[in-house]
């Protein structure tokens, strides 16, 4: 179901939602409660079997709502960026939700600065139906600008505080939906490697870890998997990359196959580690860790094991 309009929206909130029903009320009522009135929201029903189209019938004078087969976040919120032609996008996952001033303290970042692509803004996570803290709280924000070598080294934007140009996207393109997990991270690098971003150090978003959510169910080794290969997919398709900038993704593809080794080797699987070790080494062969970890992987199992258990040990008690 698509809802006609009278006039064009500023900004596209697209909400992908799967058996969310539980949460979809209070996504909607977050983007219909911000003081920035000026937004169409559209909701893409990823093949639900839930109790979504009962929950969306009180919010069919506000929103599109349209449905498709079951097909992934990445392959949802893309049906939304081609159904919507609003100059700015906003991203509102099913299971999270915004604070009123959202899109109000970034529609105006983004009318001051030409060269802003992207803003996003600090995030609280909601877990067990307990707050744990923003991600800001604990680390440095980063400040204005090109911030692509600060993004290589630590993921610091959250989907649901994305606000973003459609001049973006048509030149970057879409959510790669070829990776389950790290399609946002993918995209957010190819739009930082050639707009400035800007972050606001406030919480705007609030985030939920559910049971149910792709972040939960989704095992480790498809996480490591994808994280690799969309810094790879970077490094091929981000072009005019500064010798910095380059220099840093290449050693944070290396970090990735280290961190994949040290997973496997936990695991018992040294010659896997091994594989992935190598593939470290020969991105950086400067990366200490990934030579002490490629060595334990040629000793015997239960030496390697107790060598890792005891540094989990003494690590743990200097915390």
């Amino acid at each position: 179901m698509s809802i006609a309009r009278d006039k064009l929206s500023e900004v596209a909130v697209i909400v992908p939602c799967y058996n969310a029903a539980k949460y979809l009320a209070r996504a909607l009522d977050s983007v219909l409660s911000q003081t920035h009135p000026n937004f169409h929201i559209y909701v893409i029903d990823d093949g639900s079997t839930d109790e979504t189209a009962r929950v969306m019938r009180p919010y069919s004078e506000y929103v599109s709502w349209v449905r498709q087969q079951h097909a992934g976040p990445a392959a949802a919120r893309n049906h939304g960026i081609s159904i919507s032609t609003e100059r700015h996008i906003a991203f509102l996952d099913a299971d999270d939700f915004w604070l009123p001033a959202k899109l109000e303290r970034q529609i105006a970042l983004l009318k001051q600065n030409p060269n802003i692509g992207l803003v996003c803004s600090d995030c609280e996570t909601l877990k067990e139906q307990k707050y744990t803290g923003s991600y800001f709280a604990n680390t440095k924000v980063p400040a204005t600008g090109r911030l692509f070598e600060s993004l290589i080294r630590d993921c610091f934007i959250f989907t649901p505080t994305v606000l973003v140009r459609r001049q973006c996207l048509t030149e970057v393109g879409q959510f790669d939906e070829s990776l389950a997990v790290s399609e946002d991270f993918h995209l957010w690098l190819r739009i930082a490697a050639r707009w400035d971003i800007a972050v606001v150090p406030e919480v705007l978003a609030v985030r939920e870890i559910c049971p149910e959510g792709l972040s939960s169910s989704t095992r480790p080794e498809k996480y490591l998997e994808n994280g690799i290969a969309a810094l790879e997919n970077a490094k091929s398709v981000c072009n005019g990359l500064s010798w910095r900038e380059a220099r840093a993704l290449q050693k944070a593809i290396a970090e990735r196959y280290y961190v994949f080794g040290s997973y496997l080797l936990a695991g018992g699987h040294p010659e896997e580690s091994r594989t992935k070790l190598t593939v470290s080494l020969q991105r950086w062969p400067t990366l200490w860790r990934a030579w002490v970890k490629y060595g334990l992987t040629m000793l015997p199992g239960s030496v390697s094991r107790r060598l890792l258990e005891s540094r989990r040990r003494s690590v743990s008690a200097m915390s």
